[in-house]
């Protein structure tokens, strides 16, 4: 075992790069990215949607990336039949039009379940919620917040039945930085309505990078976390929807 993994390690050094990629395969026809992910919640694969992967890969590229999914390049021109095959194997894709994205951790594949219930509510309210640009909204669990949830435009942190929201990281560049602390210890039940007020206050603004807007609004989220709007937000109880997870 060590010394094939001392063999495997060389060829790894070898860093070979890949032929096909979404940028020269753009550069040659029109091709798009597909946003594609095991589910909302789960992480592990199946050997069918492997299979599925596997065949589109042979006319495009298949790449995991950064934000725990899989960037799917298919052409322009199959796309729908492309969606059609990913679907059926259980496969979400996600929206390619500007929208909420929530990047969920995997519940420590289901022996942590106690956020689950406000996870499916944000997931069927939320989730492709059309906004001007991408917004990724990291859910986790636990205070572990794994998958790197504060590394998103917001991430939303369960502890106890409440929930701490973090806001305004910038992922790359040299100015990269986790999100700060906005709100704390926000009650389960009042969530899902006060990601709504964040995301539509947002949406109407003329800011366009999400980050820009929590650090060029903290007068906002002051008065979210003193009590000022927050208590002004029409509450609603969320009753959990049917969501493929």
């Amino acid at each position: 075992m060590q010394e094939y993994a001392k063999k495997n390690f060389k060829k790894a050094l070898q860093l070979p790069m890949p032929n096909k990629t979404f940028a020269k395969l753009k550069a040659t026809d029109d091709y798009v990215a597909l946003i594609v992910r095991p589910g909302l919640i789960n992480k592990h694969l199946t050997s069918d949607q492997l299979i599925v992967l596997a065949n589109l890969e042979k006319s495009g590229a298949v790449k995991y990336s950064a934000g725990h999914s899989f960037i799917v390049t298919v052409h322009r021109s199959h796309v729908e039949q492309a969606m059609e095959k990913l679907t059926e194997v259980n496969l979400y894709v996600a929206s390619q039009t500007p929208s909420a994205l929530f990047k969920c951790c995997d519940f420590c594949d289901g022996d942590l379940l106690d956020g689950l219930p406000l996870a499916k509510d944000l997931l069927e309210q939320v989730e492709q919620m059309p906004l001007k640009n991408r917004v990724r909204i990291g859910f986790n669990a636990c205070t572990q917040a794994c998958y790197n949830a504060v590394q998103d435009d917001l991430a939303l942190i369960f502890h106890n039945g409440k929930v701490d929201i973090y806001g305004g990281a910038i992922p790359m560049g040299r100015r990269a930085s986790s999100g700060h602390l906005l709100l704390k210890k926000v009650p389960e039940n009042q969530v899902i309505d006060l990601v709504k007020n964040i995301l539509g206050k947002y949406n109407a603004s003329s800011i366009d990078k999400f980050s820009a807007f929590v650090h060029k609004n903290k007068t906002y989220f002051d008065q979210l976390l003193e009590g000022g709007l927050y208590d002004n937000l029409e509450f609603k109880s969320n009753a959990a929807s049917s969501v493929n997870l």
